[in-house]
C-alpha cells in the first residue's frame, strides 16, 4: 500500500502533526480526506490547498461515505469519538499518526529522529533544511511551520527521512511513545525532563520511554546527546551504537566556543574534539537555539557533509513560525513562542532580553498544555520570568476540567513572582488582560507572547491596538 496510490482518512486532521502529514501525502499522490472539528489557519489554507477532502465534525455517517483503504486516528482523538469507533467497528484497517509515518514515510529510508522535552521542533527544521539544501533531498515530517520549506511535511525518492520524535502517547489504542514507531538510525536527544503530566507519572516514568528508544538504535547507528545534561548523560550508557557528545561544556566532543551576540543574531565558535570548526552566524538567539544549530551539524557531518558547505546555511536558516518569531519591530518588538515549560519560558525569556538589554520585556503567559495547567511545575515557573520586568498570567486553559488541588494556579505564581519584587498581575480571561495591558503599554516595550495554542489570537489583537 505505501508504494502505490491509496485512499486514506485522517480522524483529527486539524493538528499540525496530522494535517502536514496528510499535505504530503496528498502530494505523493494519495488520495486523502480528513475529518476534524472548525478549522481555522494556517491548517485551513493548506489542507485546501493540497486537496484535502474535509469533513467538518466527527460523525458515525461519515463510515458510509467513504471507503478508505486505511484510516489515521490522531492521539487528540478519544475513544469515545463516534467516527473512530464506528471505523473501528466496521473494521476497516486503522493506524495511529506515528504509525502512518513510519508506513508511508519512513519506509526503508534512513530514519533521523530529533527527540527531548525541547528543542524538537527547531532541530527537526533545521536538519530537513540543511539536508536539503545539501542536495540529499530528504523526506521529513516537522511539528511546526517552517520558513524556509515549502511545507511542513513531505515524500520524496531520498534516502533519508527526518522527523520530529515526540514522547507522547501515539494514540487511544497505543499508549507507547510516538517515537518508538520511527526506528532511528540516528537518534539526537537534546534535554530530558519531566513533562506530560497526563501521561507520564514523574521523571523516571519520562526515562523509561528514552531508554526504549535509546535500545532501537542500530549497532551501526548513532546517537548526539546533550553532555551538559546529566539525565541524558544517565541514559547514554544503554545505548550499544556509536555516540557523540554535543554541548557548552568543552569536554563535549562538538562543544560552543566564543560566542557574540547582537541585535541582529549570534556569532558562534564550534570546537570539534578541541579544535576549532571556524565562526557560525546565525539571525536566530538564545544559546538553546545553539545547541540545536550544532546538533544538526553534528547530524549533518556525519552523513558526510562538509563543514564549509554547512556554514553558510547556518546564517541562511530563519527557524520556525511561534518559535521567537518576531512579528513586529516599531513601535514595539513583538515576540510570539510556543513556551509552555519552566525551561522554556526562562530560554525564551533569557533570549530576549540578550537580544534587546535596554527595555521594559512584559511577559504575556498562557498555561495551556496538559502540563502547564497542573501544578506539577507551580514552583519552578517562579524562577522562570527573572528577564522579565512585567508578567502578566492568564488562568489555565480549559481550568474547570481540572480539580483545584491539581490545577495550575496564576494567583499563587503571582504573589510569588511579587515576593520577590517582580511586577506580575493574573487575569481570569484575555479580555481583562488585554484591557490592563494595552492601557499599560509604551512605546519601546518589548512584549513576549507565549503559549503553546492560540492564546485566544492575542497576538493579532495587539497587532491591531497597535496599528
Amino acid at each position: 500500500m505505501s508504494a502505490e496510490s491509496a485512499k486514506i482518512h485522517f480522524v483529527g486532521v486539524g493538528g499540525v502533526g496530522m494535517g502536514s502529514l496528510a499535505e504530503a501525502l496528498a502530494a505523493a499522490g494519495h488520495k486523502v480526506t480528513g475529518s476534524d472539528g472548525a478549522l481555522y489557519d494556517p491548517m485551513k489554507s493548506v489542507l485546501a490547498k493540497a486537496n484535502v477532502q474535509m469533513i467538518e465534525g466527527f460523525s458515525a455517517d461519515t463510515v458510509d461515505k467513504l471507503k478508505p483503504d486505511v484510516v489515521v486516528i490522531g492521539n487528540v482523538v478519544r475513544k469515545e469519538n463516534p467516527e473512530a469507533a464506528a471505523w473501528i467497528r466496521k473494521g476497516v484497517p486503522f493506524v495511529s499518526f506515528p504509525e502512518a509515518v513510519r508506513r508511508f514515510l519512513i519506509e526503508d529510508r534512513t530514519s533521523v529522529v530529533c527527540s527531548g522535552t525541547h528543542g524538537k521542533t527547531t532541530t527537526t527544521t533545521w536538519i530537513s533544511f540543511l539536508l536539503d539544501r545539501l542536495g540529499l533531498n530528504p523526506s521529513y515530517l516537522i511539528g511546526g511551520v517552517p520558513h524556509d520549506l515549502e511545507r511542513g511535511s513531505r515524500k520524496t525518492d531520498g534516502k533519508i527521512f527526518v522527523g520530529e520524535g515526540d514522547e507522547y502517547d501515539s494514540a487511544f489504542f497505543d499508549k507507547g511513545a510516538k517515537f518508538l514507531h520511527y526506528k532511528p538510525d540516528t537518534l539526537i536527544i537534546s534535554g530530558v525532563e519531566f513533562d506530560h503530566a497526563d501521561i507520564y507519572r514523574d521523571l523516571e516514568h519520562v526515562k523509561e520511554s528514552f531508554r526504549s528508544v535509546i535500545s532501537l538504535l542500530p549497532g551501526d547507528g548513532l546517537l548526539i546527546a546533550r553532555y551538559d545534561i546529566p539525565t541524558v548523560m544517565e541514559l547514554v550508557t544503554d545505548a550499544l551504537c556509536p555516540v557523540q557528545t554535543f554541548g557548552e561544556s568543552p569536554q563535549a566532543m562538538w562543544s560552543l566556543g566564543k560566542t557574540t551576540e547582537g541585535a541582529e543574531g549570534i556569532e558562534f565558535e564550534i570546537l570539534y574534539k578541541g579544535k576549532s570548526l571556524g565562526a557560525f552566524q546565525t539571525s536566530m538567539f538564545g544559546r538553546h537555539n545553539l545547541m540545536n544549530l550544532i546538533s544538526g551539524i553534528v547530524c549533518a557531518a556525519n552523513l558526510g557533509q562538509p563543514i564549509d558547505k554547512i556554514r553558510p546555511l547556518v546564517k541562511a536558516f530563519s527557524g520556525v513560525r511561534r518559535r521567537q518569531q518576531i512579528l513586529l519591530k516599531k513601535p514595539n518588538v513583538l515576540v510570539d513562542d510556543f513556551a509552555h515549560h519552566p525551561t522554556e519560558v526562562r530560554a525564551t525569556l533569557d533570549a530576549v532580553r540578550k537580544r534587546y538589554p535596554s527595555g521594559k520585556i512584559w511577559a504575556l503567559f498562557e498555561p495551556r498544555s496538559a502540563t502547564a495547567r497542573r501544578n506539577v511545575h507551580q514552583d519552578a515557573y517562579v524562577e522562570s520570568f527573572d528577564s522579565a520586568d512585567e508578567v502578566l498570567v492568564k488562568s489555565p486553559y480549559r481550568a474547570n476540567e481540572l480539580g483545584e488541588a491539581d490545577r495550575f494556579s496564576p494567583e499563587k505564581l503571582v504573589a510569588a513572582l511579587n515576593d520577590r519584587g517582580k511586577k506580575a498581575v493574573s487575569f481570569p480571561d484575555t479580555a481583562t488582560l488585554l484591557e490592563y495591558f494595552n492601557k499599560s503599554l509604551a512605546d519601546g516595550d518589548i512584549v513576549v507572547v507565549m503559549s503553546n495554542g492560540e492564546f485566544d489570537k492575542i497576538q493579532s489583537r495587539i497587532l491591531s491596538h497597535l496599528a
